[in-house]
């Protein structure tokens, strides 16, 4: 199972340049599409998507405001913490395995042991908590702020603050990161982007590949569903972030459905 005595840490790259670049080219406004707002129609749901055409460096939304209103990220935050927790040497790779403790949880798949992947995609809470403990808060605080990753806050309890802390990021935000994370343009090594990419594989046919991830949080009783991620084509890239108001359990179902609805309208998928 895992060595918690890990490997050093990869030299990180200075991504500030590449940061510039890649903010200079979305500095045009983000314009508004009537396909977004049908697709939620079409599921019943209140929310927004941002959509980030990546050749073009187009942004457009349903709802510029909401576009740019930061929430909780819940599970997204995955992502970046997988970067934090490769880069300081505590998670090997991919494949490093993590034995369950014993404990039944309400999620079945939480109830056994996992890789460090099959622990993204189950989003296993418990196995992120105890390693978020052990990367600790300076480094973790440090981390966010290098990434620039929303508002870089960790108020709140070490093991969730990005369940039902201070953190907060806007679905305008996400896709910056996302485009940065593709492009290998964050200040990590290349090897940590490239493992956390390979962690998000959804799933993928001839014409597509698809990596995301979902997230679910509550905060001072505002229920809230993400999906965040991109599709890969031959031609281009397409990235996408979702966040959506969650009423009831089946609402969780939706986050998944109303992006792909989106993306199969305008013929990506």
């Amino acid at each position: 199972m895992l060595s918690w005595a890990g490997g050093a840490a990869a030299t990180p790259q200075t991504g500030a340049d590449s940061k510039a670049a890649t903010e200079q080219e979305l500095a045009e406004p983000i314009g508004l599409d009537g396909e977004i707002q049908a697709a939620f129609d079409a599921v019943g749901a209140k929310g927004v998507i941002v959509l980030l055409d990546d050749k073009q460096g187009k942004l457009v939304t349903n709802d510029a405001s909401r576009s740019q209103q930061a929430y909780i990220p819940a599970s997204t935050f995955k992502i970046p913490h997988s970067l934090l927790l490769l880069e300081a040497g505590i998670v090997e790779d991919e494949h490093s395995r993590f034995a369950w403790d014993g404990v039944k949880r309400s999620y079945s798949s939480w109830n056994r042991d996992h890789s460090f992947a099959s622990a993204m995609k189950y989003s296993v809470v418990p196995i992120y908590q105890k390693l978020a403990v052990k990367l600790g808060a300076e480094r973790m605080a440090k981390g966010l702020a290098g990434l620039d990753y929303g508002n870089a806050d960790i108020g709140g309890e070490l093991d969730s603050f990005w369940l039902d802390g201070d953190l907060a990021i806007s679905a305008l935000e996400q896709v910056r990161f996302l485009r940065r994370l593709y492009h290998n343009q964050l200040p990590v090594s290349e090897r940590s982007q490239r493992i956390v990419k390979t962690m998000m594989l959804n799933e993928a046919d001839g014409d597509w590949v698809l990596r995301a991830k979902t997230g679910y949080g509550v905060r001072k009783g505002q229920k809230l569903g993400w999906w965040v991620g991109w599709l890969e084509r031959e031609e281009n890239t397409y990235f996408f972030a979702m966040n959506m108001d969650i009423n009831t359990d089946s609402d969780l179902a939706l986050r998944k459905r109303v992006v792909k609805h989106l993306l199969k309208a305008k013929g990506l998928m």
